[in-house]
């Protein structure tokens, strides 16, 4: 579930990066698009990223014992992270493959949660 609401909120992130410089270039809300520019935009869809693979990778680490999801996710957030720190016009050329690495993680995480499961279970044979 939790990696489900994780893929939801990169997807958000997703979308973000993709629709700001759609909506800005056309100029369609007006002052609405400078507000997707803000800083505090970024940190709202950052936080629940981050909160959602801490409760999630880790405990799922100990069902599967795969660190890809881990690996994924946390060099998703990393790249999300630096974007802070560099030139703007290299944002939009990180984001997007950070969000795509982070529903990816969380993606093989839930694949590997889910064969877990379909391994324990008895079989009816």
């Amino acid at each position: 579930m939790k990696d489900n609401i994780a893929i939801a909120c990169s997807g958000l992130c997703l979308l973000h990066c993709l629709a700001t410089p759609i909506i800005i270039s056309l100029a369609l809300f007006g002052a609405a698009s400078s507000a997707f520019e803000s800083p505090w935009v970024h940190l709202v869809l950052l936080i629940p990223v981050i909160i959602l693979a801490l409760l999630s990778l880790p405990f799922s680490y100990i069902q599967h014992g795969s660190y890809l999801p881990m690996t994924l996710v946390s060099l998703g957030i990393s790249a999300l992270v630096s974007t802070f720190f560099l030139p703007e016009q290299y944002e939009f050329w990180i984001t997007v493959p950070a969000a795509l690495f982070i529903m990816s993680g969380h993606f093989w995480n839930r694949q590997l949660i889910t064969k877990n499961v379909q391994m324990m279970e008895p079989s009816n044979g």
